[in-house]
């Protein structure tokens, strides 16, 4: 039974569809941009993808969707490894956004190359300016938009998404229905955290949890044990 009271704190019940943010890489220890470059995880990393994978061991998942750049693939293929069956499917439009010249670069650095200026511009306003030769903020919408879609019409009740931390955040305004607003420095998401939507009465996305990261902090014999929803 669909829950049309999600206020009221009724069980959830119905279509659910999991986002996971990929494991770390070298860039992310080093706080260099990476958009669409295809940086692997490093080792932590790994171990960050093998203990969520651990988390969804015992929950029931019905399709994995990944970006197809390979720190997300990785992280999603230890994510379908535990359920007979589940191959990853790649969705590009799950790509992180472009970051263009700042690919590979520090704060510091793009600052230096940059000027101050353009980047605090940038981090207080993405709605009207964007990085040089990346991705606008309008092509990030759209794009997201098209993912909601995809997600809602799924036929599937159990959907794990692996995606990136920009992208991410970029596609639960349109899943939540709320406007285009500067998200990218107010919503945390971290490596390898999970965040979970619920589908409710009349097709309608609702925030069940954000940035859950307990199990990476845990050992693995009490990670296997968490629940997921």
């Amino acid at each position: 039974m669909i829950n049309e009271a999600p206020g009221l704190s009724a069980p959830i019940a119905g279509k659910k569809i999991f986002f996971v943010r990929h494991g770390k890489t070298e860039w992310n220890n080093l706080f260099r941009y990476q958009g669409v470059t295809d940086i692997p995880l490093c080792e932590e990393g790994r171990e960050q993808a093998r203990k969520t994978g651990l988390r969804f061991a015992g929950a029931e998942i019905d399709a994995v969707i990944s970006s197809p750049l390979s720190r997300a693939y990785e992280t999603a293929e230890n994510i379908a490894a535990h359920h007979v069956g589940i191959k990853v499917e790649r969705l590009n439009l799950l790509e992180e956004v472009n970051f263009g010249e700042w690919e590979g670069l520090t704060v510091k650095e793009i600052k230096e190359r940059f000027g101050e200026e353009l980047f605090y511009k940038w981090r207080s306003n993405q709605l009207h300016v964007d990085a040089p030769g990346g991705e606008s903020m309008e092509k990030l919408y759209e794009r997201s938009a098209q993912v909601a879609k995809i997600l809602l019409e799924r036929p599937e009740d159990n959907i794990v998404v692996v995606g990136h931390g920009a992208m991410l955040r970029g596609l639960f305004l349109p899943m939540l229905g709320l406007p285009r607003s500067n998200i990218f420095w107010k919503t945390r998401i971290d490596n390898c955290s999970i965040s979970a939507f619920s589908v409710e009465a009349g097709n309608r996305f609702v925030l069940a949890y954000l940035n859950d990261t307990l199990h990476l902090k845990m050992s693995e014999a009490v990670v296997t044990s968490m629940p997921i929803l």
